[in-house]
């Protein structure tokens, strides 16, 4: 669970630093007061894009950090000791830097990390439900996607795609075979003309002979500047090697005198010994060389060779033969491959597995749809729709897909009597919104994060509707941690933890957040009630309010 969160210079926050509780958190305040503040800082340590308006103004940077604790054996467990990030704390320290040029970094337990790491472990600990999200149920897959996830479906949803991209490869795989068919024969017939042609020069290095070749042509110079520089070193009667050793005779016996000059005559020794070294390699190699015209003239007729075939096929000299290995191995390819009636039998072997697949989960879907669509309307019905009523309806597709068979969608009616028809349809927004929160409930129950994260769900929702979904919330907070953003005092009242975000007029401005006692959580509940007039009969609503949920409990 999210034990803490640390804010420096983030936003509006100058240094705050948060101790959350298990349960049901809520944070409220006034308008403009800054509710997100902690939401965008939690975001920027789970891997979410980030700007430079999170650096507060007038400093370089942001920085905010985030404390999980986490149980051995979970999936975030598991994946810190993949990644070797696990220690003996129990703990998961998220960090995000974020700097005035727009760059940030990131680090999870002290170590510097990617922000795709950042977002693979946050989808672990962290699920996220904003009040945006009752567009979704407006798109077509979300009924489909909904459902998958709540019956847990991921497995044989996935089989389904795995299955269908098999058959759909070897439909290509088969179809590539029939056009090559055509062409096949007429290009083995190329290809093993053009590796004749090129097969007797494989074993010559080009490289090598044109070296050789170019050492030949220049021989009668290489020999008479070797030959001068032989003399110059060691045959002159002054000879460079001779007056070194004079040097280096005149320096011994003073070497013992200066550490400088022992340095300069230690220098000179070992000049010495390279000069003889050098000198002694070019007397070998005067004494090796010869001047051989016929093996000019086979360089040379090689060296044309290459040149011609390398104008031919339009390449360098010395890519013919990395040409040869590749024609080698297209000819290998085509010899190989499939007949495209042992090729067109894997398609309907892969398609009927495919369709085994796809048979069962439309069975699996159609089975769970029912009770599940009986169990939402239950849910929504406490959301002062009394009449709602929900259906899935399954249409089969023309062409099956990569998501199964049917088109699936969500049927309601919020009025007695009166067919249910697609929610997009007859759904007000305010319905919407209820049965947005919901789903968004009922999914939060299967979720295996810990956290929860509920962004103004309720949003159109007042009174004893809004005191519902305060139950809903408290009544999952049981399992869960829930932290969310709410102005319904309703909603509020039924938390563990009472959260407030005030601004305060520094300059530049800045906001806090304090954790409210329960005399503090009446006054702003009362306050949330009864706007910025607080009497005695707003305070007595508001512990009222409070009284609610500990009967409920």
């Amino acid at each position: 669970m999210l034990t803490h969160l640390t804010l420096i210079n983030f936003a509006l926050a100058d240094h705050l630093a948060i101790d959350i509780e298990q349960g049901f958190n809520v944070l409220t305040g006034e308008t403009g007061a800054g509710k997100s503040l902690l939401l965008d800082a939690l975001s920027a340590c789970l891997g979410e894009r980030t700007d430079t308006n999170y650096v507060r103004f007038g400093t370089d940077k942001a920085d905010v950090t985030a404390v999980f604790s986490y149980q051995d054996k979970s999936a975030e467990a598991e994946w810190l000791k993949a990644h070797e990030l696990d220690d003996e704390s129990g703990e998961i320290h998220l960090r995000r830097v974020i700097f005035a040029t727009g760059r940030s970094k990131a680090w999870i337990n002290g170590r510097p990390s990617s922000l795709s790491e950042l977002k693979e472990i946050g989808r672990l600990l962290v699920q996220l439900y904003s009040q945006h999200s009752q567009q979704q149920l407006l798109e077509p897959p979300y009924p489909k996607h909904w459902l998958d996830r709540y019956s847990n479906f991921y497995e044989p949803a996935q089989d389904v795609r795995h299955a269908y991209s098999t058959w759909q490869k070897y439909i290509r795989q088969h179809q590539a075979a029939l056009d090559a068919q055509a062409t096949r024969k007429q290009r083995i017939e190329s290809l093993e003309l053009q590796l004749e042609e090129l097969e007797e020069i494989t074993s010559i290095d080009y490289k090598e002979i044109e070296q050789e070749f170019d050492r030949l042509s220049h021989h009668e110079h290489i020999m008479q500047d070797c030959s001068y520089s032989l003399t110059v070193l060691d045959e002159a009667e002054q000879n460079l090697i001779q007056e070194l050793a004079s040097v280096i005779r005149r320096l011994e016996s003073h070497a013992g005198r200066s550490e400088q000059l022992a340095e300069i005559y230690n220098s000179l020794l070992n000049a010495q010994s390279e000069m003889d070294d050098a000198t002694a390699n070019l007397r070998q190699f005067i004494d090796r060389q010869s001047f051989d015209p016929e093996r000019m003239d086979l360089l040379n007729s090689q060296l044309e060779i290459f040149h011609r075939l390398a104008r031919k096929y339009r390449t360098q000299p010395e890519h013919l033969q990395q040409d040869y290995l590749n024609w080698q191995t297209e000819l290998e390819q085509l010899h190989q491959l499939e007949n495209p009636e042992t090729l067109a039998e894997q398609v309907d072997l892969s398609y009927q597995a495919f369709l085994n697949k796809a048979q069962y989960l439309d069975q699996i879907r159609r089975e769970a749809a029912l009770p599940l669509a009986k169990h939402l309307t239950e849910q929504v019905k406490q959301l002062a729709l009394p009449e709602a009523y929900f259906e899935f309806k399954f249409e089969p597709l023309e062409q099956a897909s990569a998501e199964g068979l049917s088109f699936i969608q969500l049927l309601f009616t919020a009025n007695k009597g009166m067919p249910a028809q697609p929610l997009a349809r007859v759904a007000s927004g305010g319905e919407l919104s209820r049965i947005a929160l919901v789903m968004q409930v009922m999914n939060a129950e299967k979720t295996e994060s810990e956290v929860l994260v509920f962004d103004e769900i309720d949003v159109g929702i007042s009174g004893g509707t809004a005191e519902m979904v305060g139950r809903l919330l408290a009544d999952l907070a049981q399992h869960v941690q829930i932290l969310c953003i709410t102005h319904q005092a309703q909603v509020a009242a039924q938390s563990d933890q009472h959260l407030l975000v005030k601004k305060r007029q520094t300059d530049p401005a800045s906001s806090t957040i304090i954790s409210l006692a329960e005399e503090q959580r009446i006054d702003e509940l009362a306050r949330m009630t009864g706007g910025m007039e607080i009497n005695d009969t707003t305070l007595q609503h508001a512990k009222q309010l409070r009284q609610l949920k500990f009967q409920y409990h």
